[in-house]
């Protein structure tokens, strides 16, 4: 037996203390009435010095006890034979998976490709080698069943081969997509280790990550990419237009070493000099008499794939809302009515609301929680959808649990005395972003006359934006695939709510809309298949087509915050070898074995024991007198 705190050990020098205090005799406690003893001679009693011990069952109780405290808190274990072999484990499979996102064109890929074919090769024989690449979404190319089926002596050959077809695109960075695509490829029957070789920067979307459970036998092995000395990236994205004005926002990345820049817009002969600090952003409009349709070009920084944004003016985009479930639109009790006079055309779309699931993926999709396809819903939103579920009652909770597959999950409808208002609201957050102005901040004046609490099952998945002030969640948004649901618990129906009848709620809704990169003008690489920045002619329109923001911010993401996340990237509890062992840490086989937790169990019922019996000998020693 081995001890993990050894030096506890010295606490059983505290078992001498019983001891001596059973070994001291007892003075009498008892006094007994006696006649006068003025007649006798006063002399001292005479005692024997007695050193036989006391109650020994009592001091053996008393001893037992404490020495398994003592023993407990060392936290004792049975050491594994080193020395013996481990029975034979599943060969491992290594996942390599290669960020080909917009961030990685040109030298950084051939960087990742370099590492990767040096890790092959240095990979146990006989082990399976999969293969893949990422950017928004995992691309196999070599899927981990097939993997296995290849002979050992081409895995290696083979992976090595097809590393050739990795190609970088114009994607954003989704790591958690990655990650968990190829967990659930690979399956969880035998060990997997998923090697990430990218620049691994702070723009990849991790949010899927969150609260995620991992197989035992995974492991996550990073090999970022490291920058240059001094590195400096900004980024460079059109605005819609304001006022009939042109803007843009330049990003500068946190880790830029950098602030200085030049902007270059198309019909403009003049460079204009600008500067943004690292890890901010600025705006900067452009100057007079530039075209209906041109190109800004960003210089001054070290990576070019960022650098160019193209606009356009065409005629207004239609904006589509898919509205499942629709009640009759003359019929002022029910969502549908406030809706549709809700959502008008704007300076920058029109609007056309539908009750059948477009063929194109809509602008945004508005429900009520009534009961239809929530599959069709749910591939809406992972593609890259926005919707909003407001929930009608309880019942309709049903669907939020289907779409964020929490199975069991019921709402209740909440005791609401006189009305509730909204209460805490998080206006960083890109729903209410626009409110961030204190004049248009206040959201106290909307009384709320029924709402439905969410019970924490539904509501640990997603991130709360806004509170009822009694604290219970009134907006919680959820990612999902690609996309977003937001989930209001409360209707704008005037039995529910005010919300309809204020100011507040067409912007909201607008804003949904503007967060989902649609109807102002500006689109994100991948909108309608267009899979390349720049003017693209769509039937009749010409649309600007950008990469997405986020894949500018090329600063490393610390590795502190991938664990924060959970994600299990200590070294592989599998150690191969010749023959192959299987150990584990002294503190994985104390924890295990949790000898110490069944000593403190049986010290608890030897004081128990102690009690009972020195209530006992008590009561024996000086029995009741009548």
């Amino acid at each position: 037996m081995a001890f993990l705190a050894p030096f506890f050990l010295a606490g059983l020098a505290a078992l001498a203390l019983p001891v001596l205090l059973h070994l001291r005799k007892n003075r009498p406690k008892e006094t007994v009435a006696f006649s006068s003893l003025m007649f006798f001679e006063d002399h001292p009693p005479i005692t024997k010095r007695r050193s036989r011990l006391q109650d020994v069952l009592l001091l053996i109780l008393r001893c037992l006890a404490l020495a398994l405290m003592v023993l407990a808190f060392a936290r004792p274990f049975f050491p594994a034979k080193e020395d013996s072999p481990a029975p034979p484990a599943a060969a491992v499979t290594h996942f390599i998976l290669i960020d080909t996102s917009a961030s990685m064109r040109g030298d950084p890929l051939e960087k990742a490709l370099a590492a990767a074919r040096e890790k092959i090769g240095k990979l146990p024989e006989g082990d399976a080698i999969a293969l893949g690449t990422f950017s928004d979404r995992l691309h196999m190319l070599l899927d981990p069943a097939r993997a296995r089926e290849l002979v050992p002596a081409e895995r290696k050959s083979s992976a090595l081969s097809l590393l050739g077809e990795a190609k970088a695109d114009w994607q954003a960075t989704h790591l958690d997509d990655a990650i968990l695509s190829a967990v659930a490829a690979a399956g969880a029957e035998a060990p997997l280790q998923v090697h990430l070789f990218g620049d691994l920067q702070k723009g990849s979307a991790l949010d899927r990550l969150r609260g995620e459970s991992w197989p035992d036998a995974l492991r996550i092995v990073l090999h970022p990419l490291t920058p240059n000395e001094g590195w400096t990236n900004a980024g460079v994205q059109m605005l819609p237009l304001e006022k009939q004005v042109r803007r843009a926002r330049v990003s500068n990345a946190a880790g830029s070493a950098k602030s200085s820049f030049t902007l270059e817009w198309s019909g403009s002969a003049a460079k204009t000099a600008i500067s943004v600090p690292p890890g901010e952003s600025a705006i900067f409009e452009a100057p007079a008499g530039v075209p209906d349709e041109g190109k800004l070009t960003l210089t001054g920084d070290d990576y070019a794939f960022d650098n160019e944004a193209a606009w356009t003016t065409s005629a207004l985009p239609v904006v589509k809302i898919w509205h499942p479930d629709p009640s009759e639109p003359t019929d002022t009790k029910e969502t549908t009515y406030f809706l549709r006079r809700a959502m008008q055309p704007t300076a920058d779309y029109a609007v056309e609301i539908v009750d059948k699931a477009p063929t194109e993926a809509p602008a945004l999709t508005i429900t009520d929680g009534k009961p239809g396809d929530s599959g069709t819903l749910r591939k809406v939103i992972e593609s890259g959808g926005t919707a909003l579920l407001a929930l009608r009652d309880a019942a309709s909770a049903k669907l939020l649990g289907e779409l964020i597959e929490v199975k069991d999950a019921t709402a209740t409808e909440a005791v609401v005395k006189d009305h509730a208002r909204f209460g805490e609201i998080d206006f960083k957050s890109p729903v209410f972003a626009p409110f961030g102005d204190p004049r248009y901040s206040d959201f106290s004046g909307i009384r709320i006359w029924k709402y439905r609490v969410l019970p924490e099952a539904l509501t640990t998945p997603g991130t709360v934006l806004a509170r009822y002030d009694s604290g219970d969640p009134a907006w919680v948004s959820y990612p999902l695939g690609k996309g977003t649901l937001h989930v209001l618990t409360t209707t704008w129906r005037p039995a529910d709510s005010q919300l309809a009848l204020t100011t507040k709620f067409a912007p909201l809704l607008h804003s949904l809309i503007a967060n989902a990169g649609q109807g102002r003008g500006v689109y994100f690489v991948g909108h309608e298949g267009l899979d390349t920045p720049g003017i693209h002619a769509v039937g009749d329109r010409r649309i600007a087509i950008q990469i997405d923001p986020s894949e500018s911010e090329l600063t490393p993401l610390p590795e502190a915050d991938l664990r924060a996340l959970g994600l299990p990237l200590d070294e592989p509890v599998i150690a191969k070898g010749n023959p192959m062992t299987a150990t584990l840490s002294s503190a994985e086989q104390e924890s295990r074995q949790r000898i110490a937790w069944w000593l403190l169990v049986a010290a608890a019922l030897f004081y128990l024991a102690e009690t009972a019996w020195a209530a006992f000998a008590g009561r024996r020693a000086n029995p009741a007198t009548s």
